[in-house]
């Protein structure tokens, strides 16, 4: 409710389409590039976890000025059964001290200038607290799925090799290959919520406080909406899609999202020549319901300097 748009307005105006360059300029292209280049010497790499699961991870703590060791250290403490906070408040306290004497051009910034409205018309700046949740949310909510999404949008593309060398030739069909990743396994496919009234779905009655999972992936599979929905087809007409969610829930940085998996993807297919599926390798699961993705993905390449 109010809570919620007052918060979320506060941290919208980085998230925008407007500002996906700020986040590509700053903290997308810089990691995807050192990523590859690890990797492309090797030959052989499982790209769930040597590519999709940095590039989010550094994009947001990059944005909060953390350097990458200091973002696996949070890594390890978030993942933890999310009980530890207290690395990841250790580590960005004294950056949020720092920001609020000098500002530079990252998200901690933002926040430390973001100003909220209480009830009263009273007007005050986030304490750290409030920062350090933020923050927090921010990278749960901007990690896991991305890179959950960027390996099934691989693992689609790998599969139907043919599709793979058209946007390797034209790398602006990766907009449309991500939309339709996204409509045809998104990885947020269920989502809970409380229902709160006595109400009835579907001929079934739900009691107030009961929890109901919408799973927003049938819409998405919908045959009176999707000719072929079941069928994996980047070059469908593109229309919209409950992906990303919708409403005042709608995903915050699917802008954000976009863009890492189209940066991190063009660039792999650009630099990892004859990518093509592991065929020695078990073949890759789509597993789990919430957060769902792949199990690995992986993969052979010439690697570079190769003969071949």
């Amino acid at each position: 409710g109010k809570e919620h748009r007052a918060h979320r307005t506060l941290v919208q105006p980085s998230f925008i389409p407007a500002k996906v360059a700020w986040w590509l300029d700053n903290w997308i292209r810089g990691s995807v590039e050192a990523l590859i280049d690890s990797i492309a010497p090797t030959g052989s790499a499982d790209l769930n976890l040597d590519l999709c699961a940095p590039v989010p991870m550094l994009t947001i703590t990059g944005s909060f000025g953390l350097t990458d060791d200091e973002a696996l250290q949070i890594r390890e403490a978030v993942t933890s059964d999310l009980g530890d906070t207290t690395t990841m408040a250790r580590l960005l306290a004294p950056i949020i001290a720092a920001r609020r004497q000098e500002p530079q051009d990252d998200l901690i910034t933002v926040l430390t200038q973001a100003e909220l409205t209480d009830d009263d018309g009273a007007v005050h700046r986030l304490n750290d607290i409030e920062i350090l949740t933020f923050a927090f949310v921010l990278l749960a909510a901007g990690t896991g799925t991305t890179w959950k999404q960027m390996g099934i949008t691989l693992w689609a593309l790998l599969t139907h090799p043919e599709t793979m060398e058209q946007v390797r030739q034209d790398p602006s069909l990766m907009r449309g290959v991500i939309e339709e990743s996204v409509r045809w396994m998104l990885t947020d496919p269920a989502f809970s919520r409380f229902a709160v009234k006595d109400t009835t779905l579907a001929g079934v009655h739900i009691p107030a406080g009961a929890v109901v999972h919408a799973c927003l992936g049938a819409a998405n599979r919908d045959p009176k909406r999707w000719d072929r929905p079941d069928e994996f087809d980047p070059f469908r007409p593109m229309k919209p899609h409950l992906g990303f969610g919708f409403g005042p829930h709608t995903c915050l940085g699917m802008h954000v999202a976009r863009m890492e998996m189209t940066h991190a993807i063009n660039t792999a297919l650009a630099k990892l020549p004859n990518l093509r599926l592991d065929p020695n390798a078990p073949a890759p699961q789509v597993i789990g319901l919430y957060e769902r993705g792949m199990d690995t993905v992986p993969v052979v390449f010439d690697a570079a300097g190769s003969a071949s």
